[in-house]
């Protein structure tokens, strides 16, 4: 019997110390909590100093991703020459990192950098069916199409695991309904991480951008706040990935560096 009730007793105190902790957890994480709204309602007042308006609704928790390295994918290309020129293709390599594809259809060139041309002489699809299954199939957003009757042009953003990059963008010149070439910068989707430390959180962006405010940038107002990438290209690294945060505003979009803090404007 007083083994029984002494057993009891552990498990009763077990018990309470568990409540303890969850308690002690959960006021942690209420100040954490506090101390955050805290720090985007000061940042709200800081750019209304300024003029500018900010919702605190629109600052993100999110943790940036890791920078990326990307080697070029000779499959990728083919694919996508494939894709715009059909199946029958002929190679040839033009040393310094160009790759030449030829068809009945046209002909595309790659380049080391990921940037790429393809004329179309002949193509069954419409204008319409073509930049749309082109951008499904190779990770392209936000098509948006500037057209004249059945002439004009089409541009879309890549991405990289979902979320855009900025620079790196693919545009359709479009003649009688039909895709006459495509121009532009193809990523492929798979790459080695290169810096993940040290990254800046949407706070630590605002205030970067807050003082490009602060030195003349015309901004009545904040309008989102999301992560992105930037394509950068050096010699040494053709094809880097470097993660931003957009700060788009009621004038133009901006870009802080997610590790230098450096901002530019798109």
């Amino acid at each position: 019997m007083e083994s029984f009730r002494l057993k009891n007793i552990i498990i009763l105190i077990l018990a309470l110390m568990n409540l303890c902790l969850l308690g002690l957890l959960g006021v942690r994480l209420t100040t954490g909590y506090s101390a955050q709204a805290e720090a985007r309602q000061q940042m709200v007042q800081l750019f209304a100093a300024e003029g500018v308006s900010l919702d605190d609704g629109i600052i993100p928790g999110a943790t940036p991703p890791a920078g990326l390295t990307l080697s070029r994918d000779p499959d990728e290309d083919e694919k996508l020459a494939g894709f715009l020129l059909g199946d029958e293709l002929v190679m040839s390599d033009g040393g310094g990192g160009v790759t030449t594809y030829q068809s009945e259809n046209g002909s595309a060139v790659f380049r080391s950098d990921g940037t790429f041309d393809v004329v179309i002489e002949q193509s069954g699809e419409t204008a319409d069916a073509l930049c749309r299954a082109f951008c499904r199939a190779f990770h392209y957003e936000a098509l948006a199409f500037s057209l004249d009757g059945e002439d004009g042009s089409a541009s879309a953003v890549q991405t990289y695991d979902g979320a855009p990059v900025v620079n790196c963008t693919v545009s359709f010149s479009i003649s009688g309904g039909r895709v006459a070439s495509v121009s532009g910068t193809h990523l492929p989707q798979a790459g080695q991480t290169a810096n993940g430390n040290g990254a800046l959180s949407a706070l630590d962006a605002l205030n970067a951008f807050l003082g490009t405010v602060q030195s003349g940038a015309v901004v009545t107002a904040v309008t989102d706040l999301y992560l992105c990438y930037e394509l950068q290209s050096t010699t040494a690294t053709p094809m880097a990935l470097v993660p931003a945060w957009c700060v788009s505003t009621d004038t133009a979009d901006y870009y802080v560096n997610c590790y230098t803090g450096a901002v530019s404007s798109g």
